[in-house]
C-alpha cells in the first residue's frame, strides 16, 4: 500500500495532506490579521421595529456617517457597548454627535461622550455619558434652544434602569425625546 488515494484524478497522500494543513493555517492566520485590523465598534445603536430589535454598529472612525435607518422615527433608542478592547492603557475618550436631517440641513440632537473602563478580564469597555446640556443661542436678547422640532425644545428623557459609575458614565443608555418619536439620521465620531 503506497498511502495514496486517487479521487477524480487528484492524488492525495502525506505530502498533499500536509500542504492542505499548511494552506489552512496560513488562511486562518490571514483571516485573524484581517479581523484584528478591522475598525472597532464603539457602540451599538438599537431600536425596535415591528417587534424586532434592530442594531446598528457605530465604529471608531471619523467622518459623518449616514444612518441606515434615516427618516425612520423611533420613540425609544438604546445605546449599548461595542467592542471590548485589549490595550495596555485606557483608549482615548470619544464623543459622538447625533443628527436629524432634512434635505437641506442637519440638526444636532444630542452628544454622547464615551470613556473606556477596564472590566474584570482586563479589557477596556466603553461606557456612556449623555450630554444633556441644552444647546442655546442668544437671539433678540433671549436665549433660544438650538435643538428644536417644530419649534418645540427637544428634551431628552432617559428611560433605562442602568446605574452610572462614580464618574457618571452608564454601561448603556435608553432614552426618548419629550417631543415624541424622532429619527437619528447621521452621527459623527470625534
Amino acid at each position: 500500500m503506497t498511502g495514496r488515494v486517487t479521487h477524480h484524478g487528484f492524488a492525495q497522500g502525506r505530502h498533499g495532506s500536509a500542504a492542505a494543513v499548511v494552506a489552512a493555517m496560513l488562511l486562518m492566520g490571514f483571516i485573524s490579521v484581517l479581523h484584528a485590523a478591522s475598525t472597532p465598534v464603539l457602540m451599538l445603536l438599537e431600536h425596535t421595529q415591528a417587534g424586532k430589535q434592530i442594531q446598528t454598529k457605530i465604529e471608531v472612525k471619523g467622518g459623518l456617517v449616514a444612518s441606515p435607518d434615516k427618516g425612520k422615527p423611533q420613540a425609544k433608542w438604546i445605546i449599548r457597548a461595542g467592542d471590548a478592547l485589549k490595550a495596555g492603557s485606557r483608549p482615548d475618550d470619544r464623543s459622538v454627535n447625533f443628527y436629524q436631517s432634512t434635505d437641506t440641513q442637519s440638526t444636532l440632537l444630542f452628544i454622547v461622550k464615551v470613556r473606556y473602563y477596564q472590566n474584570a478580564a482586563g479589557r477596556w469597555v466603553p461606557q456612556f455619558l449623555l450630554n444633556e446640556e441644552p444647546l442655546v443661542i442668544r437671539k433678540n436678547g433671549r436665549w433660544l434652544p438650538l435643538t428644536s422640532v417644530q419649534g418645540v425644545p427637544n428634551l431628552i428623557a432617559r428611560t433605562g434602569t442602568a446605574l452610572p459609575n462614580a464618574e457618571g458614565y452608564f454601561p448603556s443608555l435608553e432614552f426618548g425625546m419629550t417631543t415624541g418619536a424622532i429619527s437619528i439620521d447621521a452621527w459623527l465620531v470625534q
